[in-house]
């Protein structure tokens, strides 16, 4: 495209902003999202997301398009999605002057939440107080329900200034108790009647404390505790505390994303959809947008096993369209940031099992791993957390990485033993069972040196693999070299004199993956650092367990896809299913770059996919393509 078709396109695309901000929606409008800005056809803030019915619906209010000088906001929109990706705009639900007593006022944010079949739309007019609007259905249209505010800046009894009173957040906790929290400098909550119109009770202060409060609070819920997320500074940064009880204390727990883009204000929203929690927030990325012309943007939400949130970086890619949470259609597998999977097919329970590095983590510091069953490789399963460095391991604190298994049948049953990466050291643990509990067993590291005359690399990624043409057990392991020795019947030692240091390709770099083919040994490596979007896999093969190598010129398996920029950063497994020649490869993507910045906190954010693969009929592996 040349850049004057580049102006033209950006000055048509401004000028229908600029028409439809100062017009009332009337009909309805089918758009697809191509990440964020979710909503690119009009200017759009404070969002408010709501599910039913297997809906996400999307309130927002509705900014002026241009430089502008203050808000200028008249409307309410709102929008819904079943996938995130297909997205459809309602005619417009509710106006300023359908609440005569706030007619001179501003559109500011609003909050709907549902009570016995109604939707009940809490707005904020500025100065004029939080008004109540019903409808029966979510995407309305919502009639002025009192005649006059619900609250006003006289309930305000901490506050001077006149927009104290903005910023509805409700919140329905387990017992049926709604609750409606709002502010500007203080936070106020109160407890709503059953008619949801009516304040139950006095008013008070939220007690919390951390970051200052500045406005847009939002309460949710997660495994029993309850979380106050809201604008903290000017410009405004997302902040969040967590309490035991609704009505606090909240105790700070960090800032959960940092200045918007462009605008002084952010508003946060989360809300949990098919099983993914989702962050909602604004910016002013739009063309001819700022910090008075806004733009909603969503991103995945992610906790941590303490359940504290990771840290959220606004992206462009945002809540990646092709990821349906859950539902396991595409790839990912599992929902969130996980890498370096294993994958393994249990004989015992004829289930598939994944073992992945739990990844998110700076630096990538994670202190435990988890695992997942599936029947069918599809819908996988979230068994937990099988080894937790803080309780299981005393000679590691983090860096956990890159987990190997194999199953054996011994004369006391099936026995699992688990080879893992913690602290650039390798360890073993012993289960009986797929899913664990997993105990170190030995105390200390299985393999922390190199292999003799070896000065360069590290003590990463183990792998082992049961040679079915001598009933033998390897384990390999190794950055920069390749490390192999055979392991003791009893899986947890060797003889260190037969420590091998295989004749490597030049490009290996890490991640070696062993598996045995019609009188074929493959070794599958990730070539080039995993902060390189050209991390990628290639292979080689054998007629034995410990080389030499036969190395191929064209060997890469899998690569990114240019067209698309999906990187895929290799670390794999293979397996085949049981009984057939069907093979699979299990491995780990990048799938949104520019989320990542490639550089300085690349490889932090992978996650684990699987696809078909072939070989052709001289034993060579077809190139696998990604899919999504």
């Amino acid at each position: 495209m040349n850049k004057l078709h580049c102006f033209v396109s950006v000055l048509l695309f401004v000028t229908v902003i600029v028409v439809n901000a100062q017009s009332r929606q009337d009909t309805l409008y089918s758009f697809k999202s191509n990440g964020n800005p979710i909503i690119t056809h009009k200017y759009t803030a404070d969002p408010a997301p709501l599910v039913a019915n297997d809906t996400l619906w999307l309130y927002t209010g509705h900014d002026f398009s241009g430089k502008q000088k203050g808000y200028k906001m008249n409307e309410w929109c709102v929008f819904s999605t079943t996938d995130m990706t297909n997205w459809t705009e309602h005619p417009t639900p509710l106006c300023l002057p359908d609440f005569g007593w706030a007619a001179k006022g501003q559109a500011y944010a609003g909050h709907v939440a549902e009570r016995n079949g109604k939707y009940y739309f809490y707005v904020s007019t500025n100065q004029y107080g939080i008004g109540v609007a019903v409808s029966d259905r979510p995407e309305g249209p919502f009639k002025d329900i009192l005649g006059k505010p619900l609250l006003t800046a006289d309930d305000c009894f901490a506050s001077q200034h006149s927009w104290a009173c903005i910023d509805p957040a409700v919140f329905t906790d387990d017992d049926g108790q709604a609750w409606i929290f709002w502010g500007n400098k203080q936070c106020y909550y109160a407890k709503l009647k059953e008619n949801m119109i009516e304040i139950d009770g006095e008013i008070r202060l939220l007690e919390f404390d951390g970051a200052p409060f500045e406005e847009a609070p939002w309460i949710h819920k997660y495994k029993g505790k309850y979380y106050l997320t809201y604008a903290s500074g000017f410009p405004e940064k997302i902040a969040y505390a967590m309490a035991d009880s609704i009505t606090g204390l909240f105790k700070f727990k960090g800032i959960l994303s940092e200045g918007a883009a462009n605008s002084n204000t952010t508003h946060p929203a989360i809300v949990s959809f098919k099983g993914q929690p989702y962050f909602f927030t604004h910016n002013g990325m739009l063309p001819n947008g700022g910090s008075y012309s806004r733009s909603v943007c969503a991103e995945f939400l992610t906790y941590n096993q303490n359940g504290t949130i990771k840290k959220i970086e606004i992206s462009t890619e945002g809540a990646d369209p092709d990821f349906h949470a859950w539902d396991n259609a595409n790839n990912p597998v599992i929902p969130g940031y996980f890498a370096d999977p294993e994958i393994m097919y249990s004989e015992n329970t004829g289930k598939y099992y994944l073992y992945p590095t739990t990844d998110g983590y700076f630096e990538w510091g994670g202190d435990h791993f988890r695992a997942f069953s599936s029947d069918d490789m599809k819908n996988w399963k979230d068994e937990g957390v099988i080894l937790d460095f803080k309780d299981d391991l005393t000679w590691a604190n983090d860096k956990a990485w890159a987990p190997a298994i194999i199953e054996r049948k011994e004369a006391d049953g099936y026995k699992y033993y688990y080879y893992f990466t913690a602290d650039k050291k390798i360890g073993v643990a012993i289960g009986n069972s797929p899913t664990g509990p997993f105990k170190d067993a030995i105390g200390k590291p299985l393999i922390d040196f190199k292999p003799d005359g070896q000065k360069k690399g590290l003590e990463i990624d183990p792998d082992v693999f049961h040679d079915p043409v001598n009933d033998k057990y390897y384990l390999y392991w190794g950055n920069w070299y390749m490390g192999v020795v055979e392991l003791n019947d009893d899986m947890i030692s060797f003889d260190r004199s037969k420590v091998i240091k295989m004749e490597k390709s030049s490009t290996y770099w890490e991640g070696m993956y062993v598996f045995y083919r019609n009188g074929l040994y493959y070794f599958l490596w990730s070539e080039n650092s995993t902060c390189n979007e050209d991390y990628r896999v290639r292979y080689a093969t054998s007629k034995s367990p410990i080389g030499p190598l036969n190395v191929s010129k064209n060997n890469i398996i899998l690569a990114k896809r240019p067209a698309d920029g999906i990187f895929c950063t290799g670390h794999n497994s293979v397996i085949c299913k049981p009984g057939t020649d069907e093979w699979y490869i299990v491995y780990h993507r990048f799938r949104r770059p520019n989320a990542i910045k490639m550089g300085e906190n690349a490889g932090y954010h992978r996650e684990v996919c699987i696809d078909r693969m072939y070989f052709n009929e001289d034993g060579s592996i077809k190139p696998v393509i990604p899919t999504l």
